[in-house]
């Protein structure tokens, strides 16, 4: 039985996290015994893990007193033989196959056991090129980062676009494909079949992710002034949590929309209220892959989303959905067609339910295998 090992920093509600818990739920526990290791012990998804993986946390949190001291170390005199030693001795065992499952600090926790893997692969879930913040895991930033991924058997990326500007950022000589993350149709289908939590009484915008800059809310929100200025009547549903949450609620009560944006915090089964939306938006600055443009895709719920290469891809340059600029104009003039126009809102949910058949989970596990063998 081969011994898999997954790095990750937390089980927070990303969407990175999400697609692990879906990958880890179709895995065949017959051929492979896994082990998940979070850097801390902490997310949303803690409970989902299945029973079959065997779970080791290094840290409570980044506050651990022993992190502290030793990250500290690390970063002002370049010492990284403390934190080394104390993984290293949590991580005792060899395996077939390590796994950081996400660039930034899985990345560089798989640099100091990598001599534990017998065949070793990082994931990379975002286009580099376009938002870059993964490199601040690192001392000395791009350089160690770099070094850090030529040492890897295979380097994973989530989209097309997302590996070949991965390549224009770093001239790395190490094989490179091309993965999508796992979808379970029958999952998002049954899961968005329970009923009694919402009433719709309005035309409904949907947004889903974490509250970060990155997925760009901010411009969301002033878009809800533009459009009811215009006297539109509409919601929109934010989706999520995170660190920008207190901003983007002070900035929805100074444009004064608090009767038109709501913010729902996570929800564990968000699909019920993306079944039930006319539009879903997404606002992102940059997405390597976006897991939620793929359930509203299997939903059938017709797409707005700004140039990402996630999006690009997933809607196949706006065959499938409207492609926006990165800007509020952009966004606002494409979400009021929408609202306005039934029938361009009937035809987008027709392409969402044809394009929502790349998604195949048989065909994805068995690229993964081939992957990790």
């Amino acid at each position: 039985m081969k011994k898999i090992l997954f790095l990750m920093p937390d089980l927070e509600g990303g969407g990175a996290e999400r697609a692990l818990i879906n990958l880890l739920r179709e895995f065949d526990y017959t051929k492979y015994k896994v082990t998940l290791c979070l850097m801390y012990h902490r997310g949303v998804y803690l409970d989902a893990i299945p029973a079959q993986v065997h779970t080791i946390y290094l840290f409570k949190n980044e506050r651990s007193f022993f992190f502290r001291k030793a990250w500290k170390r690390y970063i002002k005199y370049n010492k990284l033989w403390p934190l080394s030693f104390f993984i290293k001795c949590r991580l005792k065992k060899h395996y077939d196959v390590i796994i950081s499952y996400l660039e930034g600090s899985a990345a560089f926790w798989h640099n100091i056991i990598i001599d534990r893997g017998k065949r070793n692969i990082s994931w990379i879930h975002v286009d580099m090129l376009k938002y870059h913040s993964s490199h601040n895991a690192y001392r000395n930033h791009e350089e160690d980062e770099k070094r850090c991924y030529q040492k890897m058997d295979q380097l994973v990326f989530v989209s097309q676009i997302a590996m070949e500007n991965f390549s224009k950022l770093y001239d790395i000589d190490v094989p490179k494909c091309c993965l999508y993350n796992v979808i379970s149709k029958s999952d998002i289908y049954k899961k968005a079949s329970v009923g009694g939590i919402i009433t719709k009484s309005v035309f409904t915008i949907t947004a889903i992710g974490s509250l970060l800059e990155v997925k760009g809310f901010d411009r969301l929100i002033r878009v809800a002034e533009m459009l009811k200025k215009d006297g539109i009547s509409f919601c929109i549903q934010i989706i999520g949590r995170g660190e920008k949450e207190a901003e983007l609620k002070r900035l929805v009560h100074e444009l004064n929309v608090e009767n038109e944006v709501h913010f729902l915090g996570f929800q564990a089964n968000p699909y019920p209220y993306l079944k039930e939306s006319d539009i879903f938006i997404s606002t992102s600055i940059s997405e390597g892959f976006s897991l939620v443009i793929c359930e509203a895709l299997v939903l059938g719920i017709p797409i707005v989303a700004t140039n990402t290469a996630g999006a690009l891809e997933l809607l196949e340059g706006g065959e499938y959905g409207v492609i926006t600029e990165q800007n509020d104009l952009s966004i606002y003039v494409a979400l009021k067609k929408y609202i306005t126009d039934e029938t361009l809102r009937t035809e987008y949910h027709k392409k969402s339910l044809l394009r929502a058949n790349i998604f195949e989970v048989q065909s994805v596990m068995s690229r993964f295998y081939e992957v990790i063998q």
